[in-house]
């Protein structure tokens, strides 16, 4: 009775994620106007597409949409998952370099104010991003930065999650391989670069998986700080769909599943390595 319980419970889960994602993988290869034809009341045809058609996918991509003819046509969506993933790349190797650089500091140095400035670095993953991005667009403004890819791309360069992994990993790196490059006569960037990164890979893989995905689910700040359609992201991009008199259901639900599917293909196959990295890592004092 205990074991069919708990199998009952495991089937309620299941279907309570598979079933919308199934309904969303459908709505996206189904015309427009029969999105809805089988939800109220739900049928299991509203999991299949019985109207099986590209054109959700074809539209976005060609800019193209169902809107009325004064609405003027997007760009495509091609451009915004260029353009997100260039940047998403980028956050992972120049973030990760600056997160690292930064938890080693904190872990291997003593110096004036560390504990505040780590407790400050706590405090800038526990708050909510709308908090910040009233001054952070104020500074980025002054600098002139608006509607630019470093607008975008340099304030998500610092990540206080990532800072702090990289911290409770060196904090356990043996002293005596260190000790020894010093005596060796190695200076510490060459330490970090030669020694310590090379073993720390699992910190590594979770570290680039964080920014990737900070980077690439972006959207309050890309909205808020590029407007523009040149450096328009994957996220921004997406709700155009919902538009003033009209939401495109279809379309939504094709670029929804379009960004899921390239974290989903990155994260699959360094899960375990990200387990890995945040067990071994961020959970240790």
């Amino acid at each position: 009775m205990k074991t069919a319980t708990i199998y009952f419970l495991l089937f309620l889960v299941a279907a309570m994620v598979l079933v919308p994602l199934l309904w969303a993988i459908s709505a996206s290869l189904t015309p427009l106007d029969k999105v809805f034809a089988n939800v109220y009341p739900f049928s299991w045809r509203a999991l299949v597409p019985l109207d099986f058609t590209w054109e959700a996918y074809r539209n976005i991509f060609q800019g193209q949409s169902h809107t009325a003819e004064s609405v003027a046509p997007q760009p495509g969506f091609g451009k915004p998952v260029l353009t997100t993933l260039i940047l998403a790349l980028g956050t992972v190797i120049f973030g990760g370099l600056t997160c690292a650089s930064a938890g080693f500091a904190f872990a291997r140095f003593n110096f004036r104010g560390k504990s505040l400035l780590f407790s400050l670095v706590l405090l800038s993953f526990m708050m909510p991003m709308e908090v910040t991005i009233v001054p952070l667009f104020v500074i980025v403004s002054r600098l002139g930065w608006v509607n630019t890819w470093q607008g975008i791309w340099v304030p998500g360069l610092v990540h206080g999650m990532v800072i702090f992994l990289f911290r409770q990993f060196f904090s356990e790196f043996p002293q005596d391989l260190i000790d020894a490059a010093r005596v060796d006569g190695a200076s510490w960037p060459r330490i970090l670069g030669s020694i310590v990164l090379p073993l720390s890979m699992p910190v590594l893989i979770s570290a680039g998986l964080i920014l990737f995905l900070y980077q690439w689910d972006a959207f309050l700040w890309p909205l808020v700080v590029a407007p523009g359609k040149d450096l328009r992201l994957v996220q921004v991009a997406i709700s155009l769909s919902v538009q003033e008199h009209q939401t495109l259901w279809n379309e939504l639900m094709a670029g929804s599943m379009i960004a899921a599917l390239i974290p989903i293909l990155l994260i699959l196959p360094f899960q375990r390595h990200y387990v890995q990295g945040i067990t071994g890592s961020g959970l240790k004092e």
